[in-house]
């Protein structure tokens, strides 16, 4: 939210909004802290300093809908910080790895911990939820597509095939940097080396 558009707001709702992101931010460190099956709603209030009604004043459907929307938020940050970093970069390693820094650099953080280690267990609550890992495959293919037709890439090379590899990587490089942060920078170095081993000249 901007400051133009804060101004423009009621006081009633800053403070609905600002209660929300409050819920939010105490959920996000509970699922990096505890995981899907450890959040319960009543820690969520008390570490967000709210009561337990106000909670589900905001979100009737419980612990679930504030899933959802830690999930949202997060994906949404993720997804605009790796389109940012991607047009900065000059070249295909470095656009591709400005995909996995986004990742990284948010699931390294207490807020993001839970992005990168998300289990089995809230598959059925993000159904339908479109995923930003969905996104950042995509654009890597066109990438590696790109660099494909520009003679960078070994012919014959299937682009599908190689996005997806990367893309779990990235993945992969997410998990640990959650379980152990400082990490982070050499996971996101090790996707660089990952793409550059794959062309074969400079893109």
């Amino acid at each position: 939210m901007d400051l133009k558009t804060d101004k423009q707001l009621s006081l009633r709702e800053r403070n609905r909004l600002r209660t929300r992101s409050d819920i939010l931010d105490a959920a996000a460190e509970m699922l990096g802290e505890s995981g899907y099956s450890g959040l319960a709603l009543e820690e969520v209030s008390q570490r967000a300093g709210l009561s337990r009604g106000t909670v589900y004043a905001h979100f009737p459907g419980g612990r679930d809908d504030v899933v959802r929307e830690v999930y949202l938020r997060v994906a949404d940050a993720v997804h605009a910080r790796g389109l940012e970093l991607r047009d900065e970069a000059s070249d295909t390693a470095g656009r591709i790895s400005a995909l996995a820094r986004a990742y990284v650099e948010m699931t390294s953080s207490p807020s993001g911990r839970f992005y990168g280690l998300m289990g089995p267990d809230v598959t059925p609550v993000l159904s339908g939820v479109r995923r930003t890992s969905e996104s950042f495959e995509a654009l890597i293919k066109l990438d590696l597509s790109t660099a494909l037709a520009a003679g960078q890439l070994r012919q014959g090379s299937d682009s599908d095939a190689l996005a997806t590899a990367l893309s779990g990587a990235i993945r992969a490089s997410g998990a640990r940097a959650a379980v152990t942060p400082g990490t982070a920078e050499q996971q996101i170095a090790a996707v660089k080396l990952l793409v550059e081993g794959l062309l074969t000249k400079p893109a």
